[in-house]
């Protein structure tokens, strides 16, 4: 828990974050955000494989955090963002319900799934389609390097406000 919330307060400190609220500020505008859908951001909670640990050479506690820290960021700019939604007074509340934040990653342990669920995500759909049955016109998805192809499987259910999204071989060798 201590190296979540570590990296989340580096990343709450980055001026990455601060452009990114900037940004995610603008493109609501007055618009209704209901949720917020996150899917494969990561279990930052397993261990390496083997293969990377072999590969690497040496290996330590320090590489194994070194290795989790991009899942950490991914779910907290997805804090970051739920937050953001919830600070418009336009779309505080659905009733007496703040815009909820969702995630769904076949690949969570428990212990993720806890540290989540204490920073304000609710744990949807482990398995099939419980996340993707949430997404509407008035959901922000986030799904960064996810192995499931999210982006068409969302295609074919709604068209959510916001999508931000990678995928794989998205960066070449000058980035």
């Amino acid at each position: 828990m201590q190296v979540f919330e570590e990296k989340d307060l580096l990343w709450q400190n980055s001026t990455t974050y601060k452009q990114l609220a900037a940004l995610i500020q603008d493109l609501i505008g007055t618009n209704t955000v209901k949720k917020v859908l996150c899917f494969g951001l990561g279990d930052f909670c397993r261990s390496a494989p083997g293969w990377l640990k072999e590969q690497h050479g040496s290996w330590d506690e320090t590489s194994d955090i070194e290795n989790v820290t991009g899942c950490i960021i991914q779910h907290s700019m997805a804090i970051t963002i739920a937050q953001l939604c919830r600070g418009n007074k336009a779309q505080l509340c659905r009733g007496n319900e703040i815009v909820p934040l969702l995630a769904q990653d076949p690949d969570y342990t428990e212990l993720a799934e806890k540290i989540l669920t204490n920073n304000g995500f609710k744990i949807v759909g482990h398995h099939g389609a419980g996340g993707f049955a949430e997404i509407d016109e008035e959901s922000i998805v986030i799904s960064a390097f996810a192995a499931a192809p999210v982006k068409q499987i969302i295609a074919d259910l709604a068209r959510p406000m916001l999508i931000i999204s990678t995928g794989f071989n998205v960066f070449n060798s000058n980035e």
